[in-house]
């Protein structure tokens, strides 16, 4: 039997080259094993997220509905209204709906745009989070990888894309702040983005799933750039060309919840529902109440955010860098990251993942290679010892 060759690209995933190359390694059996290698929150859940599991346990029985229900939404209204004031008011009602954490919606998103311009360019930030090429696939147009290196504060240098590939594109996959590095795109950027979508006619994609995990000052989003160009859009809908992601994942530390939320272009939302209905996944009534009640709380956030600057703190004063604006991975230079990697296991016992792995080769070399992802998502003891090692291990290069 024929199975899809197109899916062979899903075969370099980065987690199974990370087995390839440390399932030999035995680790020393003195130090326990650290891994920093999945961006899995281990924050243990807050009390306001554990009560309302606990308290929403009615409508199990009943099929969930694809468009969520009236108190879901006004809790996303209410967030969005806090969160980004001048977006307030911005989407109507319809223009949000429920979704099973971002990975699911990003991959399908591509489905929405396929077959919508010939010779068609699907465009994704390199480095990559897997839903994102996963999504570009399904679009079926060609991918192209944008490359996000230091010498653009590790975001897609956008005015090096050539005008005739803007002319093609379809689709736009972009994250602030941004997966791995944490960097965060300015309002100016983020206008430019979708001044560039409605200039050509193309989706943009933007993940916000860390948009409450920062440092100092909360990134601006999306929606706002929407906003702040909502003169130039009178007559249509404010959000045309563009679909805003974000989920509890990180910004509540309840990855296994799988519930965010999706914010966009009418069209595009009525599409996707079409999409949903017909083979997609839906949040189970309960656990939308669940989303509401965290979506209305912000005090349970700041002590998520407190728990990761805490970490960050410590990382800057054991390996000297500078803390990344957002985001709770850590995105370390080294001069090879597949031997640092391989020497920390085997020499250190932690567990990291080498940045050429998240990144697709170009004809400009992969802007993942050099620098180790390590995700600072441990409790303050277990981030003290494993950055300790880590500097050891780097003091001896």
């Amino acid at each position: 039997m024929e199975l899809n060759p197109a899916h062979a690209i899903f075969d370099g995933n980065m987690f199974v080259q990370l087995r390839s190359i440390l399932d030999p390694i035995v680790p020393p059996p003195s130090l326990p094993l650290l891994d920093m290698s999945i961006g899995e929150p281990q924050m243990p859940p807050s009390a306001l997220l554990l009560e309302s599991v606990a308290r929403h346990n009615a409508g199990w029985q009943f099929y969930p509905k694809a468009t969520g229900n009236a108190r879901f939404t006004a809790a996303i209204q209410g967030y969005i209204d806090r969160r980004w004031p001048a977006a307030s008011g911005l989407a109507a009602d319809t223009q949000i709906i429920p979704v099973p954490g971002t990975r699911e919606p990003l991959h399908l998103l591509g489905q929405v745009v396929a077959g919508t311009k010939p010779g068609g360019v699907a465009l994704v930030t390199n480095p990559f989070y897997h839903s994102w090429r996963a999504g570009a696939l399904a679009s079926g147009a060609e991918i192209q990888f944008l490359n996000s290196g230091a010498n653009h504060n590790f975001i897609p240098d956008l005015a090096a894309v050539d005008a005739d590939i803007w002319a093609r594109t379809t689709i736009l996959y972009l994250c602030s702040p941004t997966n791995p590095h944490g960097s965060v795109m300015d309002l100016d950027y983020l206008t430019s983005a979708l001044r560039l979508a409605r200039q050509h006619d193309f989706l943009v994609v933007m993940d916000e799933c860390y948009s409450d995990i920062w440092r100092r000052t909360p990134p601006p989003g999306m929606i706002e750039a929407a906003a702040a160009l909502a003169d130039d859009a009178a007559g249509v809908d404010p959000l045309h060309n563009l679909v805003v992601l974000n989920s509890l994942s990180k910004r509540s530390g309840a990855a296994g919840l799988r519930a965010g939320f999706m914010v966009g272009d009418q069209r595009v939302i009525t599409h996707y529902l079409k999409i949903v209905a017909n083979g997609g996944s839906l949040v189970p009534t309960p656990l939308l109440e669940v989303a509401a009640d965290l979506y209305n709380d912000d005090g349970h956030v700041a002590n998520i955010r407190s728990y990761y600057n805490n970490n960050f703190d410590l990382a800057a004063a054991h390996l000297h860098i500078t803390p990344p604006e957002g985001g709770f991975f850590l995105w370390l230079k080294v001069d090879d990251d597949i031997d640092f990697v391989q020497r920390l296991m085997a020499e250190q016992a932690v567990r990291a993942l080498p940045g050429s792995f998240m990144a697709a080769t170009t004809d400009s070399g992969n802007p993942g290679r050099g620098y180790v992802r390590l995700a600072l998502v441990h409790d303050a003891a277990a981030t003290d010892t494993a950055l300790r090692r880590i500097a050891d291990l780097r003091d001896q290069a």
